[in-house]
């Protein structure tokens, strides 16, 4: 094995021990979580989350991207003005998000004081050091790791202790305040360049330039990812979208898993290469990314055969609909998966405008399908959208990779037959049990 192969395995191991490990935490987490507290709550927290997500990706600049793609990225005069423009925007981010929270509020109909309280959100995240993105730049995917473990177990221990002392929406809120902290808190444990608030003219247009299409990107990926939980927090019942949001939450851990492969690993190796005139790392990219495909169509395809005996053996009955409901969004899973890896071939090479298509596709089928399709079959119906969605922008993305000469298409449909085989394999060894198929419960969860 070489050495670039055997640095690569360990990029990737150390990567999935972090999402396992990350995965772990908020999957307790949860579980405990659900155990004390009442749907609705989830319901809200869906609805506040979502507005703090959108907030946060407005002027998205890309300060990530702009410090592990360029070569004087871990300069201090380039580091610094990216870390002044960074608490800059969440500053008035904030300001922003203070002056909606009483629409926000009365437009979905929950406490001012709720949305008033998130909206420190954004300026809590911008005041973490860059130097996590070094990491990123520079491969330390071990270093990355330890510190995103260690950020997320201490906001877990703070956010159970305040939910204990406080079984409402409030102990949940100030507990996700408290992680954004402490993250913010322990960044600055990371090597790093020394901070300084400054503004390098040149480097600063510099950063705009690139990031012109990384906010529209951000923004337009927001829209297309949380449109649902919006849309269904503002026409149908808290604690159904608290439902809906468990089971929404479930669905993405694939998906988010093979982002953070596709942007902690493909797209700096890309990057790096192409800015070294090596047209070979393409190539050496495609076995290890043929067996994570593979790899992720067994475990999702075995997720959607078992959903709903995972929710039943771990939550209470409650949240028994989310079973069937993550059943159908794993279906969408598959392609976001697909999709990220993509995405993040094509970022690596420069081409971030690809990526925003994309969303702009996935946008549009959500928009024209998620009302009419929850008024014509409520929840499946909405989910039903989710997945053509999905399915929309992975053709964009498979298109765009093509123009460009990076396809693995036939790798992608290689997979999603093993998927279907996955799940025919299960559901049809339920019905020959006598077990019935994950989608049972359907019926009576649609309206």
């Amino acid at each position: 094995m070489t050495t670039d192969r055997a640095a690569l395995v360990g990029r990737f191991l150390w990567s999935l021990g972090n999402f396992a490990s990350s995965f772990g935490l908020r999957f307790v987490s949860n579980v405990i979580l659900t155990r004390l507290l009442d749907p609705a709550v989830f319901g809200v927290m869906v609805i506040v989350n979502a507005m703090r997500l959108g907030i946060e990706l407005l002027t998205d600049v890309g300060i990530e991207q702009n410090i592990v793609r360029h070569r004087e990225g871990a300069e201090h005069a380039f580091f610094n003005t990216a870390w002044t423009m960074q608490i800059i925007r969440g500053f008035c981010l904030t300001s922003l998000f203070l002056a909606l929270s009483p629409m926000l509020a009365g437009f979905y109909e929950v406490d001012t004081r709720i949305f008033l309280a998130i909206a420190f959100a954004p300026l809590l995240t911008s005041l973490h050091s860059t130097s996590v993105f070094l990491a990123v730049k520079n491969l330390e995917v071990k270093r990355r790791t330890l510190f995103e473990f260690s950020a997320e177990l201490a906001g877990f221990i703070v956010t159970l202790c305040l939910v204990l002392a406080m079984p409402n929406v409030w102990g949940l809120l100030t507990g996700t305040l408290c992680a954004i902290a402490i993250r913010s808190m322990l960044s600055y444990r990371l090597p790093h360049p020394g901070h300084r608030l400054m503004i390098d003219r040149g480097y600063a247009r510099q950063i705009l330039k690139f990031g012109g299409w990384i906010m529209v990107s951000s923004v337009i990926i927001f829209a297309a990812s949380n449109l649902d939980r919006l849309t269904l927090g503002k026409i149908a019942p808290l604690a159904l979208v608290g439902i809906y949001g468990l089971a929404r939450t479930m669905a993405d851990i694939p998906a988010l898993m093979a982002r953070r492969l596709g942007y902690q690993i493909i797209f700096p190796m890309l990057a790096d290469a192409k800015s070294r005139g090596d047209e070979a790392m393409v190539g050496s990219v495609s076995p290890a990314r043929m067996k994570l495909v593979l790899l992720a169509a067994a475990v999702i395809g075995l997720g959607v055969g078992c959903a709903d005996w995972a929710v039943f053996i771990l939550y209470d009955s409650r949240y028994a609909d989310a079973g069937w409901m993550l059943s159908l969004l794993l279906f969408g899973t598959w392609f976001s998966v697909l999709s990220n890896f993509n995405e993040a071939l094509l970022m690596g090479a420069g081409r971030p405008a690809y990526e925003t298509g994309a969303n702009v596709v996935r946008f549009a089928v959500l928009a024209a399908g998620l009302w009419s399709g929850y008024l014509w079959a409520g929840v499946a119906g909405a989910i039903a959208a989710i997945v053509t969605a999905e399915v929309g922008r992975y053709l964009f993305v498979a298109h765009g990779q093509r123009r460009e000469h990076l396809s693995f298409f036939r790798q992608d449909a290689l997979a999603t037959l093993a998927l279907l085989a996955v799940v025919g394999v299960w559901v049809g060894a339920r019905l020959l049990l006598g077990l019935g198929d994950p989608w049972r419960m359907m019926l009576t969860g649609l309206k």
